[in-house]
């Protein structure tokens, strides 16, 4: 059997005080929000991850990741949309004149319509296993840890980013994903954002952040 140094030296055992910033494989994104980038490891969304969001239905929950869309969607992979969310039993589609006026390009944005969770759930994979999708949005209504662990190990594959909202309650024993994140709405201005966990790093204390002047639900 191993002692425990020979199983630190071997870089399997995440130390506190190595700062996992210095040792992020690729650049990070911005997220658009200089308060949010504070609180991500390496100062933004990490390509290859997958990040949980916990967040309401109609909470502009989207308008936390649009800055990104807008940088993606002038790269020439796809940034495929998996699913949409509920609100009052109607589904939320994504609206082209907001998404346009935010920046993002339209044009590179994929939209996969379900006909059920099995469904769903193969779409996110396959897109984050194919190379061609630089983000993956999916808002799952079932989710357990092995579904999570595939889609990172093939987000962290192609270096894609990978946004999902799961439809369901927050599960505090643990998830695979890197980052997981909980978001309320405020008021018509603000969102309060704190980070469950952060790969690498403690969990966050709540924050604050302004919403753009025009939020996408």
């Amino acid at each position: 059997m191993p002692s425990l140094q020979q199983i630190i030296g071997s870089g399997k055992v995440w130390q506190a005080r190595h700062n996992s910033r210095d040792s992020l494989p690729e650049r990070p994104l911005s997220s658009g929000f200089a308060a949010l980038d504070r609180q991500l490891p390496g100062g933004g969304w990490q390509p290859g991850q997958v990040c949980e969001i916990y967040a309401a239905s109609g909470s502009a929950e989207i308008s936390l990741i649009v800055p990104a869309l807008a940088q993606l969607s002038q790269q020439p992979r796809w940034i495929l949309w998996v699913g949409s969310p509920s609100f009052q039993r109607q589904r939320l589609l994504p609206q082209p004149s907001a998404l346009l006026a935010a920046g993002v390009d339209i044009s590179r944005i994929l939209l996969v319509h379900p006909k059920d969770e099995k469904q769903a759930l193969w779409s996110l994979e396959e897109g984050l296993k194919s190379g061609h999708c630089s983000a993956v949005l999916g808002w799952p209504a079932t989710l357990n840890k092995p579904h999570i662990r595939r889609l990172q190990l093939a987000a962290s594959h192609h270096h894609s980013l990978c946004w999902l909202w799961p439809q369901l309650p927050f599960d505090p024993s643990g998830s695979p994903a890197a980052v997981r994140l909980g978001v309320q709405r405020r008021d018509a201005g603000t969102l309060q954002i704190e980070c469950y966990k952060r790969r690498g790093l403690w969990p966050g204390q709540p924050f604050s952040l302004p919403l753009p002047a025009s939020p996408l639900q």
